[in-house]
C-alpha cells in the first residue's frame, strides 16, 4: 500500500512545472506586467501628442513644397504663374543653398521666360517683352551656369535662351559673336532663334540670310512673315514689287496681331493692289493696329474719320488718332493734328498746340508745316491752310521695326 502511495506522489511530481511560481511570485509578476503597459501606452500617448502639435508649426518656419515640379513648369501659360514658381523656388533655395531641384527649376524658368520674350517681341507685344526682358535682368542673374549645362546636354531651348543673355547682356556678359552661335544652333528647330540668326547674317551674307528668314517665316514667326512681305513690297533692296506675295505674308503675320503687318496689309486692301478692294476689312485691320500702338495706323485712321470714308464723319476723333500717332514721332500724325489745331476743330482752335505740333512735324521734313506757320504769324491774312494727302497717307518707309 506504502509502495503504491510512493509510486502516485512521484509520478504527481513528475508533471509539476520545475520553475513554478508560488502565489507570491505570481502576484509580483502580474504587477510587473501591468507595470510595463502603462509605461508604454504613456510612450504612444506622448508621441501622439507631439505629432499632433506639430501640425500647428507655422507655414513660415516650415520648409516650403514645391508648388510647380519640372514637369509642369514647361506648361505654365502666364507671367503669374511663372512668377509664383519662381519665388517658391528662391524661398526654397534661401533654406537649403544646395537644393538642386530649386536650382534646376530656376534655370527652367529663365529659359522659358526667354522664349516667352521672343514669341512676344514676334508678335510686336512691346509692353510684355520688355516685362520679361526685365523679368530676366531682376530674376536669373545666377542661372547662367545651368543653363549653359543645359544647351551642352542638347537643350535647343537652352541654347535659344543664350542667345538672348548673350545678346542683350543679361544674366551673362554681352556678346554678340556668342549669342550668334546660340541662335544658329536652335535656327533649324526654333523659329524666334531662326529670326535672330538671320538678323546676324544680313549685313555679312544677305542672300542667306533672306532664305533663313523664309524659314523662320514658314515656321510661323510673325516678324519674319512681316519682313517676308514687305521685301514683297520692294523694301529692303529688293527689286521689284508683288502686291498679291505681300498680301500673303502680311495676312498671315497680321492674323497672329503684329500691328505693323496689321498696318501695312491695311492699306493694301484699302487701296485694292494685289487683290480685291475691302474697306470694311482696312477699317477693322486699322482700327487693331491703331489701337495696339502702330502710329501709321493711327495716323490713317485719323484721316479715315476726318474725310468719313466709310465712318460717319468726326474730326474730333480724327484729332484724337492724329495726336495719338504724333506722340508716337510719326512726323504726317504732327502735321494733321498741328493743321487741326490751327483751323480749329467743333469751333475751337488752339495755335500754341498748333505750332507745338507743326515745329515738330517741320523737323521730321514735312515741308506744308512751314506754310501752315507761316499762316499762323499772319493771321489776319487769309491763307488757305494745307491739307493732308488726298486719298490715304502712304505708310512711312521708316526704319524696319
Amino acid at each position: 500500500m506504502l509502495r503504491c502511495l510512493a509510486i502516485v506522489l512521484a509520478l504527481f511530481l513528475a508533471v509539476l512545472p520545475a520553475n513554478a511560481a508560488t502565489p507570491v511570485e505570481q502576484k509580483k509578476a502580474a504587477k510587473s506586467k501591468a507595470a510595463a503597459k502603462a509605461k508604454s501606452a504613456a510612450r504612444l500617448k506622448a508621441a501622439t501628442k507631439a505629432k499632433a502639435g506639430s501640425k500647428a508649426v507655422p507655414k513660415s518656419v516650415m520648409a516650403p513644397a514645391m508648388p510647380v515640379t519640372l514637369a509642369r513648369l514647361g506648361r505654365l501659360h502666364t507671367e503669374n504663374e511663372l512668377q509664383k514658381a519662381v519665388a517658391a523656388a528662391r524661398t526654397a533655395l534661401a533654406k537649403d543653398p544646395a537644393n538642386l531641384e530649386a536650382k534646376e527649376v530656376l534655370a527652367r524658368a529663365a529659359i522659358l521666360t526667354s522664349d516667352w520674350l521672343l514669341a512676344a517681341e514676334a508678335i510686336g507685344s512691346t509692353a510684355k517683352a520688355e516685362r520679361l526682358g526685365a523679368s530676366l535682368k531682376r530674376d536669373f542673374s545666377d542661372t547662367g551656369g545651368r543653363v549653359r549645362i543645359l544647351a551642352q546636354q542638347g537643350d535647343p531651348k537652352a541654347r535659344q535662351a543664350l542667345g538672348v543673355f548673350y545678346g542683350r547682356g543679361v544674366v551673362l556678359a554681352p556678346d554678340i559673336e556668342k549669342s550668334c552661335a546660340e541662335f544658329k544652333t536652335g535656327a533649324d528647330r526654333l523659329p524666334g532663334a531662326g529670326w535672330h540668326w538671320a538678323q546676324c547674317l544680313l549685313d555679312a551674307s544677305p542672300e542667306e540670310a533672306w532664305a533663313q528668314m523664309e524659314r523662320a517665316a514658314l515656321g510661323g514667326h510673325a516678324a519674319a512673315q512681316e519682313w517676308i512681305g514687305r521685301r514683297c513690297l520692294g523694301e529692303f533692296g529688293a527689286t521689284g514689287k508683288d502686291f498679291a506675295c505681300a498680301r500673303e505674308w502680311l495676312s498671315q503675320s497680321a492674323s497672329q496681331g503684329r500691328p505693323r503687318a496689321q498696318t501695312l496689309l491695311a492699306y493694301l486692301v484699302v487701296s485694292g493692289q494685289g487683290g480685291v478692294v475691302d474697306a470694311s476689312r482696312g477699317l477693322r485691320l486699322y482700327q487693331l493696329a491703331a489701337e495696339n500702338g502702330d502710329p501709321d495706323a493711327q495716323n490713317n485712321l485719323g484721316e479715315i474719320y476726318e474725310s468719313g470714308r466709310g465712318v460717319e464723319k468726326n474730326p474730333a476723333v480724327a484729332l484724337q488718332w492724329y495726336e495719338r500717332g504724333a506722340e508716337s514721332g510719326l512726323g504726317s500724325a504732327q502735321f494733321n493734328a498741328g493743321r487741326m489745331w490751327a483751323i480749329g476743330v467743333s469751333g475751337k482752335s488752339d495755335p500754341a498746340k498748333a505750332r507745338a505740333w507743326l515745329a515738330q512735324a517741320e523737323k521730321k521734313g514735312i515741308t506744308q508745316a512751314r506754310q501752315v506757320l507761316d499762316w499762323l504769324d499772319q493771321q489776319t491774312v487769309t491763307v488757305p491752310v494745307p491739307a493732308s494727302k488726298t486719298g490715304m497717307a502712304e505708310l512711312n518707309e521708316s526704319k524696319p521695326r
